[in-house]
């Protein structure tokens, strides 16, 4: 299960099955050489051009971020298709007839390897078929009673009982709206050991970690691989990890996201920042005594969020980290169509809550927060330097970290995993 799907034997195998596939499909007779292969090639082409204007010119499925080399794979899987019946007409006899039928899934397998390599998505056979929370039962909670001690849990006052847990669990649960009226598809939750053994930690801090577009919670786990990630600092830090929560950002699979604004799409801002809180505090009793146990994380669209989180809600968001955001919300159809769909055309009303415009207003002496950009991601490594430099300004504690990759798991996971200390310092488990 723990066998690699990124790296390694597995993707250079797919890649010379698809190679042999795409030599099976297109050897033929001469008039099938001369004919049928040379119409298929332009029907490739033709398809692959077709996707590039639909995706990047018309409606605007993805940017420049997106690898310019899996078109040339996206064309080798249109060939295969285009291919596999007159090759099928062609083949005599059981034998031949199955081997084109698996060549032609083996150039689609190969397509789709490469781009899992070139995101990250999906780094083992676990994560490809691993569902988070699924098996874990309900969700356990902890109740807050009036009088409860509410001291932190930390390294220096935190002892772990001999029957903890060497693993924290994940947990599928509906986080409900409590005045926001945003309607929320399932959340995931990860408890870290130390929150599960009895007698347990009081009072963790929490970390709200915020989803890309496409995608949703359980994305956090598959190429982020969180609940390892977090088991990992756990186990350096005697089973003690912030509590992570990971809401649903689509508003319920809404057409429209809410961009984690509030608008006419939706109050998502004040979803994340009053009605996911009041949750946590009141059934899971973390995060109680101080601003300083929260923070929130995301990547590309999350990082988006996060950024607006730490702005317009500096009180309960004090912390942040950015990893490849965008240095503003957008939709595919551009700014005036943002405005249109979620604002009513007011273009005040989207500064009112927009990141780099709330910035240039305001000063935020008590936020700290990290910006991760990836050194190959041609379009959110200069928008994350465009968000560092308005959030120094601003006076925030600020940082900006570059890392090799792209826009993809390789920066998204990292960002996280690589600053958890800072994070747990920061947050008060490892003091300050």
């Amino acid at each position: 299960m723990n066998l690699a799907l990124t790296t390694g034997a597995v993707p250079l195998g797919l890649f010379a099955l698809g190679v042999l596939g795409l030599c099976w499909l297109c050897a033929g007779p001469p008039r099938y050489l001369t004919r049928v292969v040379p119409l298929a090639l332009m029907g490739a082409l033709a398809g692959t051009v077709l996707l590039f204007v639909a995706a990047e010119l018309l409606l605007s499925w993805w940017n420049a971020s997106f690898p310019r080399y899996l078109y040339l794979y996206s064309a080798a899987g249109i060939l295969a298709v285009l291919l596999v019946v007159p090759r099928w007409q062609h083949s005599r006899g059981f034998i031949r007839r199955t081997a084109t039928v698996l060549s032609t899934a083996a150039v689609l397998l190969a397509s789709a390897s490469a781009a899992n390599v070139a995101y990250g998505q999906y780094p083992t056979i676990q994560s490809l078929v691993e569902r988070p929370g699924a098996s874990s039962g309900e969700v356990p909670l902890r109740k807050l009673v009036p009088g409860q001690d509410t001291t932190p849990s930390t390294e220096a006052n935190w002892t772990p009982p001999s029957n903890m847990p060497s693993e924290g669990g994940v947990y599928n649960v509906r986080i409900p709206e409590s005045g926001s009226g945003y309607a929320a598809g399932s959340s995931l939750v990860y408890l870290p050991p130390a929150y599960l053994v009895t007698p347990h930690a009081r009072n963790l801090p929490v970390l709200i970690a915020l989803h890309g577009q496409p995608g949703g919670p359980a994305d956090w786990f598959a190429g982020g691989q969180l609940q390892q990630v977090m088991d990992d600092f756990a186990a350096r830090h005697h089973g003690l990890a912030p509590v992570v929560v990971i809401p649903d950002l689509s508003g319920g699979s809404n057409s429209n996201w809410s961009l984690c604004l509030d608008s006419k799409q939706g109050r998502g801002a004040t979803y994340l920042a009053e009605d996911v809180p009041r949750w946590i505090r009141e059934n899971l009793s973390a995060g109680l005594s101080d601003p300083r146990q929260w923070a929130a994380a995301g990547y590309s669209y999350g990082g988006t969020c996060a950024v607006q989180l730490a702005v317009n809600f500096p009180g309960s968001f004090p912390t942040f980290i950015d990893i490849a955001g965008e240095n503003e919300p957008t939709i595919p159809g551009g700014m005036q169509s943002l405005l249109n769909t979620y604002f009513g055309g007011d273009p005040a009303a989207f500064a009112a809550q927009n990141a780099l415009d709330v910035l240039k207003q305001q000063s935020f002496p008590d936020t700290a927060g990290i910006v991760v950009v990836g050194k190959d991601d041609g379009v959110y490594n200069g928008e994350g330097r465009q968000v560092y430099e308005a959030a120094k300004a601003a006076g925030m504690d600020i940082q900006l970290q570059e890392l090799p990759g792209g826009h993809s798991w390789q920066v998204w996971k990292e960002g996280l995993a690589g600053n958890l200390d800072w994070l747990g310092h920061r947050l008060g488990i490892l003091g300050p």
